[in-house]
């Protein structure tokens, strides 16, 4: 028998009520997670205001997460692996819980900055290693449901840190929209201390027993190269979408517009928009195109950002918040399908962390175009990502189309 082969389905029997308990405990501190870094988003004009921090400095804080998300991310997965995926959660939702801490009594720059990195090491390691623990419960649809709670705290953070923030204005304001993040990840560190007997079902079934336009199964032999050629070129459009849609256009609409609650509405149209997309997309997960039409929304999306240039009409500015939550949707749920049916066991926290590396370097786009923003213009950056986003459609067109086995089988 050649070597890769799938044998018959073996499993280890788990007892049901501790399987679905660890299952809740590891969707809670998804959700946590997610709630506790996005909810700064929605306190930007509240800091501005408040703490008199300057906007380049607010961009930085914003984009520096991503620097404290690359160790958690890269080691927490990794280190799930070889050290199990509960500890490593544990260990994040404390961070998580202390970064907010941090700037709850220090909201100056320097405090912001030291209390969004701790936050970024964080939920990288929650990110990580609780996606992979989430697989690891549920072969079929863990890992695609572990991206669907994780958006949902991204998008329920600035959503109540916005309406905290507009109907109790003030240093007060700032104080619940911080307490009420720590309160969620100190909650769930306690539930994951409660220990369970959930052992992890690994089925594997030969080629021929999957059904068609099924989510291919995990099979032994797949390597982490093939994985992460098919997952990457999606994880380069999950969070610059959301990241543009909350932080860049907010700041291009003029007039009576503003305030924390503008974010708060553009993390709820993108953010609800991916959410539906993920749920509304789960029959279709075989379907090899879906990748192809996240990025070429993206590419959409860029385009019509760049037309509107550096003043955006309230219509245009949804619209596209639409289109840019869709491909986040898309790109999130087609690059974790990937990491779940062509990463190894032995290894998938690591390619799960590995791919966030990529997805979060989004937070850093902000920064990026706010800063060039009058030397090169609104419009050209756009441009130049809608160019990237159709390559990267393109690209995932043709490894469709050729049927590599190694990466669409």
């Amino acid at each position: 028998m050649r070597q890769g082969s799938l044998a018959h389905t073996r499993s280890v029997v788990t007892p049901s009520s501790s399987r679905i308990r660890s299952i809740w405990i590891t969707l809670a501190a998804l959700l946590a997670a997610g709630w506790s870094t996005n909810h700064f988003a929605a306190l930007l004009p509240v800091l501005a205001e408040v703490a008199h921090i300057s906007k380049p400095g607010l961009d930085a804080a914003f984009g520096l997460y991503a620097l404290g998300l690359l160790p958690g991310l890269l080691l927490g997965g990794g280190l799930s692996d070889r050290r199990g995926r509960r500890p490593v959660v544990l260990t994040g939702l404390v961070l998580c819980a202390a970064g907010n801490v941090v700037m709850l009594l220090w909201p100056t720059l320097a405090g912001v900055l030291i209390g969004r990195l701790v936050v970024g090491a964080g939920v990288g390691l929650v990110a990580s290693a609780g996606t992979a623990w989430a697989a690891d419960q549920d072969w079929t649809k863990g890992a695609a449901r572990a991206g669907v709670v994780l958006t949902t705290g991204f998008a329920a953070g600035p959503l109540a840190s916005g309406l905290i923030g507009q109907f109790t204005p003030g240093r007060i304001g700032l104080v619940v929209a911080f307490t009420v993040p720590v309160l969620l990840t100190g909650l769930s560190a306690l539930l994951c201390l409660f220990p369970d007997h959930a052992s992890v079902v690994v089925p594997v079934t030969k080629p021929h027993q999957a059904r068609v336009g099924s989510s291919p199964p995990f099979v032994e032999d797949r390597r982490i190269g093939p994985a992460l050629a098919a997952a990457v070129p999606m994880g380069l459009w999950v969070f610059s979408c959301v990241t543009v849609a909350m932080i860049v256009l907010t700041e291009r609409i003029g007039g009576q517009y503003g305030g924390p609650m503008l974010p708060a509405v553009a993390a709820v149209l993108a953010l609800g928009t991916g959410i539906l997309v993920q749920l509304g997309t789960r029959r279709l997960a075989g379907w090899r195109p879906l990748g192809v039409v996240g990025a070429g929304l993206a590419a959409i999306a860029f385009v019509i950002s760049g037309v509107a240039g550096g003043q955006m009409s309230i219509a245009t500015f949804v619209l596209c918040s639409l289109i840019f939550g869709a491909a986040y949707g898309l790109c999130l749920g087609q690059g974790l399908r990937d990491v779940d049916r062509l990463a190894p066991r032995s290894t998938r926290g690591l390619v799960i962390g590995i791919f966030y590396v990529v997805t979060y370097t989004g937070f850093a786009l902000p920064f990026v175009l706010n800063t060039y923003e009058d030397t090169i213009g609104a419009s050209a950056p756009m441009v130049v990502l809608a160019g990237l986003a159709a390559a990267s459609a393109l690209a995932r067109l043709v490894q469709a189309r050729r049927g590599d086995s190694r990466h669409f089988e």
